[in-house]
């Protein structure tokens, strides 16, 4: 037996006559034992379903390559050029914006003279609803020292509280702890504003005070403007409006309620002011 099983085409011979014995069974229909059907096709089953799905890929595969038109072609670099078009389209209107706020910041600050001044944009902003400090990219290798002013296209933004060599940190006006030398624009009395920001506003303003106590003639929509005393800030900066007057006696010292002129939530580009050629009183 040993010797039959070593001649390889006689090992040959006897799997091919299993194999034949095998394909009888399953081709016999009624005349196959059941169990033994079954057996095999369980065996069976299984590697018949791997070989057709492969061969289904494959076919698939080569259908695609085959089957790919020109037509097709054509609409997949429609498609590709039509997406480099749409993200053109938003870097040319994202670039058209910031011109735009550029523009305006520089019109702002043609109308205060010969200042020197640096322009920054916003990269950090403190957490909170109102961002009362924001971080700038610019620092000390630009010029810039602690107090220097800085502002915007709408008016005053704050003053530098701190700094690094590409960076610094602005604390804006509507801080509680910033205090600016203002005056109304209409009647040129001199008053201060301070931040009033907390945790419960819904708004940044600013509480006016220290108007002459014989003042019976603010009234709301009136224009408040750095008076450039203390030579901190340069004389003339827009800070905000009169939103409500409180002269009774109850008002704790504050005088009225300043809207200011700056959007803090939406602030992009501003300008610091590095030498303001001594214009303050």
């Amino acid at each position: 037996m040993k010797k039959l099983f070593s001649n390889k085409s006689v090992l040959i011979a006897v799997i091919a006559l299993v194999v034949l014995v095998v394909l009888a069974f399953l081709s016999a229909g009624s005349r196959t034992i059941p169990w033994l059907e079954s057996t095999i096709g369980d065996i069976v089953r299984p590697i018949q379903t791997f070989a057709t799905d492969v061969s289904n890929a494959i076919a698939d595969f080569f259908a695609d390559i085959f089957n790919t038109t020109d037509t097709d072609l054509e609409n997949a670099r429609l498609q590709q050029q039509l997406a480099l078009y749409e993200q053109t389209m938003v870097d040319y209107a994202e670039l058209k914006e910031e011109n735009e706020r550029l523009r305006q910041l520089l019109n702002y600050s043609d109308t205060f003279g010969e200042y020197e001044y640096v322009t920054a944009s916003v990269i950090g902003r403190s957490n909170g609803v109102w961002f009362d400090v924001i971080t700038i990219n610019a620092g000390r290798n630009q010029g810039i020292e602690l107090d220097m002013p800085v502002i915007c296209g709408d008016g005053l933004v704050g003053k530098v509280t701190d700094l690094g060599a590409n960076w610094c940190k602005v604390t804006s006006i509507i801080d509680s702890t910033i205090t600016v030398a203002t005056m109304i624009e209409r009647t040129r009395d001199n008053c201060m504003v301070r931040g009033v920001m907390s945790a419960t506003n819904d708004s940044s303003e600013l509480e006016l005070y220290y108007l002459p106590t014989d003042l019976t003639d603010l009234v709301p929509g009136d224009i408040v403007i750095t008076s450039g005393i203390g030579g901190l800030y340069p004389k003339g900066l827009l800070v905000g409006t009169v939103k409500e007057v409180m002269l009774d006696s109850e008002s704790s010292g504050v005088n009225a309620i300043i809207s200011t002129s700056v959007d803090f939530l939406h602030l992009e580009e501003v300008m610091v002011i590095t030498d303001f050629g001594g214009a303050a009183e």
